[in-house]
């Protein structure tokens, strides 16, 4: 079940706590913020593909598609600790 905004923002604000003072023993906070940051990144590039699909692919919410695919495989490549791999185009 999708939580309130205000639920959401005061876990959040919780697990930062958590994490600032190094009380999160089965790294509970550190996932909750991990995948918060993955579904917003997510969200955003299913509204530019819903925007892609919908106008008939034009160019420029292509590049939009192709800049959000670059952004999450650099900030996957950062939270493995390795080198930010392009996409080749």
């Amino acid at each position: 079940m999708k939580p309130s905004e205000k639920t959401l923002a005061a876990a959040l604000d919780l697990s930062r706590h958590m994490r600032a003072e190094g009380e999160d023993p089965h790294s509970l906070a550190k996932c909750l913020i991990y995948l918060h940051e993955r579904n917003r990144g997510l969200e955003k590039m299913l509204k530019h593909l819903e925007y892609f699909l919908q106008f008939g692919m034009p160019a420029e919410e292509h590049a939009r598609l192709l800049k959000l695919v670059e952004e999450m495989r650099a900030q996957d490549q950062y939270e493995k600790g390795g080198d930010e791999v392009g996409f080749g185009l």
